[in-house]
């Protein structure tokens, strides 16, 4: 099946020659880190970094987790249905064995634009739509009852939320040139615009904005993680998008400083050269507590959908290969590993929810084995793959979203059903069963607490 390619496209060909995954840079540390010492706190019940560890109430904690987008706009106030499917979908995921949660802190308009979360929390710059801000603020509430950790994301590189991209239209850098699906879109042209957001005032300022609206009012919920974007990228701009992470990243650490907070970084990506991403040196700014990486088959090309048979066995190995490399790369940086979003297709690339899962579990269980294995020695620190979908299914699978549809695992912008996990899924069985063995390492000790 032919499949329109999304934002983890690889633009400039496949990562992969002689069989291994080409890795540009990465291999030495910086000369130095950044300089300034970064205030933290201890937030009670909250999360701290030990080394290249997580703890919480002064025990190691592990990530088995999962990606739930959508989580904070069904939240939203007044949306009583949304709010129902929430709590449902939440007690889903917590039969599942699953600690943590990564959801959208922010999501800017205008509604009007495609390929876009609906309604959104931002409709116009500097104007928060105060039903949607109680929706993010609902929603971290139920996490903080329930015992879960959560993943707030700031904003986006990708369009499917408006994110960067927004920021600059509405800084009068232009209209946006959408990716596909939009008729005669570009990822290569809509990657190098949003690359410009680093070195444009205005639209920095106007992020820099919203942090400053909405990490005061959660500085005192334990759950709260914060991630600067979905996927930020470098392009061409490179020392300008290492100074956004940092000045960003000190700005959450002075208003909240006993959260942790993440870049959103996918790693190296099947072309770091392009995207202008290197995880060494992307991490290096002492506010940033921990190291992400994405991990993506099919939008990598390690995979095809109309050939999985006879592509898996390749896909795999060059996933153990990414895998171990980012685990040597965080050992570099010395700080903790969480692999944040991966994903794979059903099989023959179907979107039908009943379609079987076969090679997908198969994946899951290699990968899951894989970061398990990795945990005693190395920074990796946890799991959680995309997307969680519960009991709610695409109406019109394989198609794209349009307003009135329900929120399922895959955004707007992407063929529905493409990596939802149902709670009907045989995945989501292997997820639970994963969990305990990744949560429980009673043999992990913790560094000393820092003074």
């Amino acid at each position: 099946m032919s499949i329109m390619l999304s934002r983890r496209d690889v633009l400039h060909g496949a990562a992969v020659a002689a069989g291994g995954l080409l890795i540009e840079g990465c291999h030495s540390l910086p000369s130095a880190a950044s300089p300034g010492s970064v205030a933290r706190e201890h937030l009670p019940g909250g999360l701290e970094v030990r080394g290249t560890r997580f703890a919480k109430d002064g025990k190691p904690f592990f990530v088995s987790g999962i990606n739930y987008w959508a989580g904070t706009t069904l939240a939203r106030e007044g949306n009583s249905a949304g709010w129902d499917q929430v709590r449902r979908d939440l007690d889903g995921i917590q039969a599942a064995g699953i600690n943590m949660i990564r959801t959208m802190g922010g999501t800017e308009g205008p509604d009007s634009e495609p390929e876009r979360i609906i309604p959104s929390i931002q409709p116009a710059m500097g104007q928060y739509d105060p039903a949607g801000v109680a929706g993010v603020l609902r929603f971290a509430d139920e996490l903080q009852k329930r015992g879960l950790q959560g993943i707030f994301m700031f904003s986006n590189f990708w369009q499917w939320s408006g994110g960067l991209a927004q920021y600059l239209s509405w800084a009068g850098a232009g209209a946006i040139p959408y990716p596909p699906p939009v008729p005669g879109g570009s990822y290569d042209r809509y990657q190098k615009f949003v690359g410009t957001f680093y070195k444009n005032d205005k639209a920095k300022e106007a992020y820099r904005a919203y942090l400053k609206f909405l990490v005061p009012q959660l500085k005192n919920n334990p759950c709260v993680i914060w991630e600067l974007a979905n996927e930020p990228r470098g392009m061409t701009n490179i020392p300008a998008y290492r100074d956004w992470i940092d000045d960003s990243a000190r700005l959450v650490k002075s208003l909240a400083p006993g959260q942790l907070i993440t870049t959103g970084c996918e790693g190296l990506t099947g072309t770091p050269a392009y995207a202008g991403v290197d995880p060494v040196k992307d991490n290096q700014s002492p506010a940033i507590d921990f190291i992400c990486f994405h991990m993506w088959a099919q939008n990598w090309n390690w995979v095809h959908p109309e050939s999985i048979p006879a592509g898996y066995p390749k896909a795999l190995d060059l996933a153990k290969k990414y895998v171990n490399k980012h685990a040597e790369l965080a050992a570099k940086v010395g700080k903790p590993l969480l692999l944040e979003e991966f994903g794979f297709p059903r099989d023959a690339g179907s979107f039908d929810p009943t379609s079987p899962t076969t090679f997908r579990d198969q994946y899951f269980q290699e990968v899951y084995a894989l970061v398990q294995s990795l945990i005693a020695t190395t920074p990796m620190a946890g799991i959680m793959p995309w997307a969680w979908g519960g009991d709610t299914r695409p109406p019109r699978p394989g198609e794209y979203w349009k307003l009135g549809d329900p929120f399922v695992g895959d955004p707007p912008h992407e063929q529905q059903g493409w990596y939802s996990i149902y709670d009907k899924d045989t995945t989501l069985k292997l997820i639970a069963e994963w969990s305990p063995k990744i949560t429980t390492n009673a043999t992990i000790t913790l560094a000393a607490p820092t003074s």
